[in-house]
């Protein structure tokens, strides 16, 4: 990862370099979290099915606490640069360090796009995950949150897919493939595990049935 924050840094200067490497890796950690919900919760009912005549209550928790890590991942993504007198590392924190004025023109302009496709999520987050908001605690029926589907959010990690995809290639003529991370040990290693542990104990009963 040395070697990876310093190739940044050389193409595009310390500081935009470095801010953006640990952009990188911060939605290279979002896509993985969001991986792993999508192999645990949205890829077959049969999983889900699963998952729930495994552990219940404990899959339900692992459901929410993914889904909302994920909602304020792409919150923190697109703050603003600054909160008072502290400064946010965020999408938007990346364009005044580009001296190309063409270039952080096109920035600016995919970050507010990723900014006002991510509403959602920071609505979640204002309100139940990071806060509770006295009105919405209080009477949920009378203020309602916006809802988000899987495709609200695919469509808001591809917006920060953009902005960060777009500056890669411009400085070193590279697209990396988030949405495609490769792994070998989580969700789905699971999900087959339980599964064939399922099958042995039904084979036992069968045997052991008088």
């Amino acid at each position: 990862m040395d070697e990876v924050r310093a190739d940044y840094i050389s193409a595009m200067g310390q500081e935009l370099g470095a801010n953006f490497y640990e952009l990188h890796r911060k939605l290279v950690e979002l896509h993985i979290l969001w991986q792993q919900y999508r192999q645990l919760f949205g890829e077959t009912k049969d999983t889900v099915h699963l998952l729930n005549r495994t552990a219940g209550l404990f899959f339900k928790i692992v459901q929410d606490q993914l889904w909302d890590s994920v909602l304020l991942g792409v919150s923190r993504m697109t703050d603003p640069p600054g909160t008072g007198k502290y400064k946010n590392l965020t999408l938007q924190s990346l364009s005044p360090l580009i001296t190309d004025s063409a270039l952080r023109a096109e920035a600016q302009h995919l970050c507010a796009e990723a900014v006002a496709t991510a509403e959602f999520a920071r609505e979640h987050r204002n309100k139940r995950i990071a806060h509770q908001d006295h009105n919405y605690v209080s009477d949920r029926n009378s203020t309602s949150l916006s809802g988000i589907s899987r495709t609200v959010v695919e469509n808001m990690l591809a917006a920060l897919r953009d902005v960060l995809n777009h500056l890669d290639n411009h400085f070193r003529d590279t697209t990396v493939m988030y949405e495609h991370f490769v792994d070998e040990s989580g969700a789905r290693l699971l999900v087959r595990k339980l599964g064939r542990l399922e099958r042995l104990q039904g084979t036992s009963t069968k045997k052991n049935a008088p």
